[in-house]
Parts: C-alpha cells; sequence; structure tokens
C-alpha cells in the first residue's frame, strides 16, 4: 500500500474526488494545511459583535468538510498550489457568509427544493420551515440506507441552536470517516432532490 506521505496534495485531491471513502487522504490533507485554513479564517471571519453573530466558531469546527470540499474543486491543471487556491477558497467563504449574515433572513420559502439546495451547500446555519424540515426528515428516514437517517438527524436536528453538527462530531457517531459520511449524505440530498422533481 502506498505511503501517504509522500503523495502530492495534488494526488490526494484525486483520490478524495474518486470517493472511495479514503478517509486517510482527507486526513492528510487536513494535517498539512489545516494552518492555512485556521488563518484565513481567523483574518477574515470577524468577532461576533451585538448586530452580527460570527461564523468563526463554526467554520473552525468544520474545518475537515471546507478542507474537503476544495479539494474536490482544485484543480491542479491550472498550476495553483492546493495551499494557495484553499487560501483563497477559505477567504471567499468568510466573505460571503459574513456578508449573507449581514442581511439574513429567516428562510420561509415552502419550496422543499429550495430548502434542498441550501442543505446540499451546507450552510452553517439552518433557519429553515420547520414543515419543510420535517418533511426532508421524512424523505431521508424512508432510505433503504439507515446511515442515511442517522446522518441527517445527527447534522441537522441534533446541533446547537439552528447550528449543523460539525462533521468530525458526526462521523464518530456514524462509525464513517468524515469523507464517508458527506458521500453518503449528499448522495441522499440528489436522491431526495429526484424524488421532489418528479411530485412538481
Amino acid at each position: 500500500m502506498e505511503d501517504i506521505n509522500f503523495l502530492s496534495d495534488a494526488q490526494l485531491a484525486s483520490g478524495i474526488k474518486e470517493q472511495s471513502d479514503r478517509g486517510d487522504y482527507l486526513k492528510e490533507l487536513v494535517n498539512r494545511h489545516s494552518g492555512i485554513y485556521i488563518t484565513m479564517v481567523n483574518n477574515y471571519s470577524p468577532p461576533a459583535t451585538s448586530s452580527i453573530n460570527s461564523h468563526r466558531h463554526d467554520l473552525l469546527n468544520d474545518k475537515e468538510y471546507y478542507i474537503y470540499q476544495a479539494a474536490l474543486k482544485y484543480d491542479d491543471s491550472r498550476r495553483t498550489k492546493f495551499s494557495t487556491y484553499l487560501g483563497n477558497e477559505t477567504r471567499w467563504l468568510c466573505l460571503n457568509l459574513y456578508n449573507k449574515n449581514k442581511n439574513s433572513k429567516e428562510i420561509s420559502d415552502p419550496n422543499q427544493l429550495s430548502h434542498l439546495s441550501h442543505l446540499a451547500q451546507d450552510s452553517l446555519s439552518i433557519p429553515i420551515n420547520e414543515e419543510v424540515l420535517h418533511n426532508i426528515m421524512s424523505a431521508a428516514r424512508r432510505e433503504t440506507d439507515s446511515r442515511v437517517s442517522k446522518i441527517f438527524q445527527l447534522r441537522y436536528i441534533d446541533g446547537e441552536k439552528n447550528k449543523v453538527m460539525p462533521w468530525n462530531k458526526v462521523c464518530k457517531f456514524v462509525d464513517l470517516s468524515i469523507q464517508g459520511c458527506i458521500n453518503v449524505h449528499d448522495k441522499a440530498i440528489k436522491k431526495i432532490k429526484q424524488e421532489l422533481n418528479k411530485d412538481i
């Protein structure tokens, strides 16, 4: 078996994209690049004020997920180092969350597909209409893969104060790697979306 310590960042990212649940690939990327991620979050996610809630704590808790997302989008043919790409992605993530947070309103649109898109984007706060969330959870419980309902329950229901539970905590309850949990989650989101499309 190959020694992942000798693999390049591009090789690790490529292995993650294959969705083979090689959690060690993601773990190695996280070990290598947590520093740049944490630095960018601290620099570009402002502290909480009386008028704005900071996402800094949530971003730091879910660093594995965002490094995973960066790996999925990384294209080494552009001759950009992964660390540079991750730094830029993290900066834009922080700035976008800050701008959204300034004008945030509770999502009350009953359109279930828009809520699924919201979940698929994995926003840190989930002020989702309770009826819609109930319907989404019901669909998750109908999945033959029992891990789906457990992951959805942990991620979206058992979090604190409308915050999603970080993936590093979810995976401990499901006995999967972070990447494995995300793969199960995203596959279920796509399937539920297809079912809802049929009903429209």
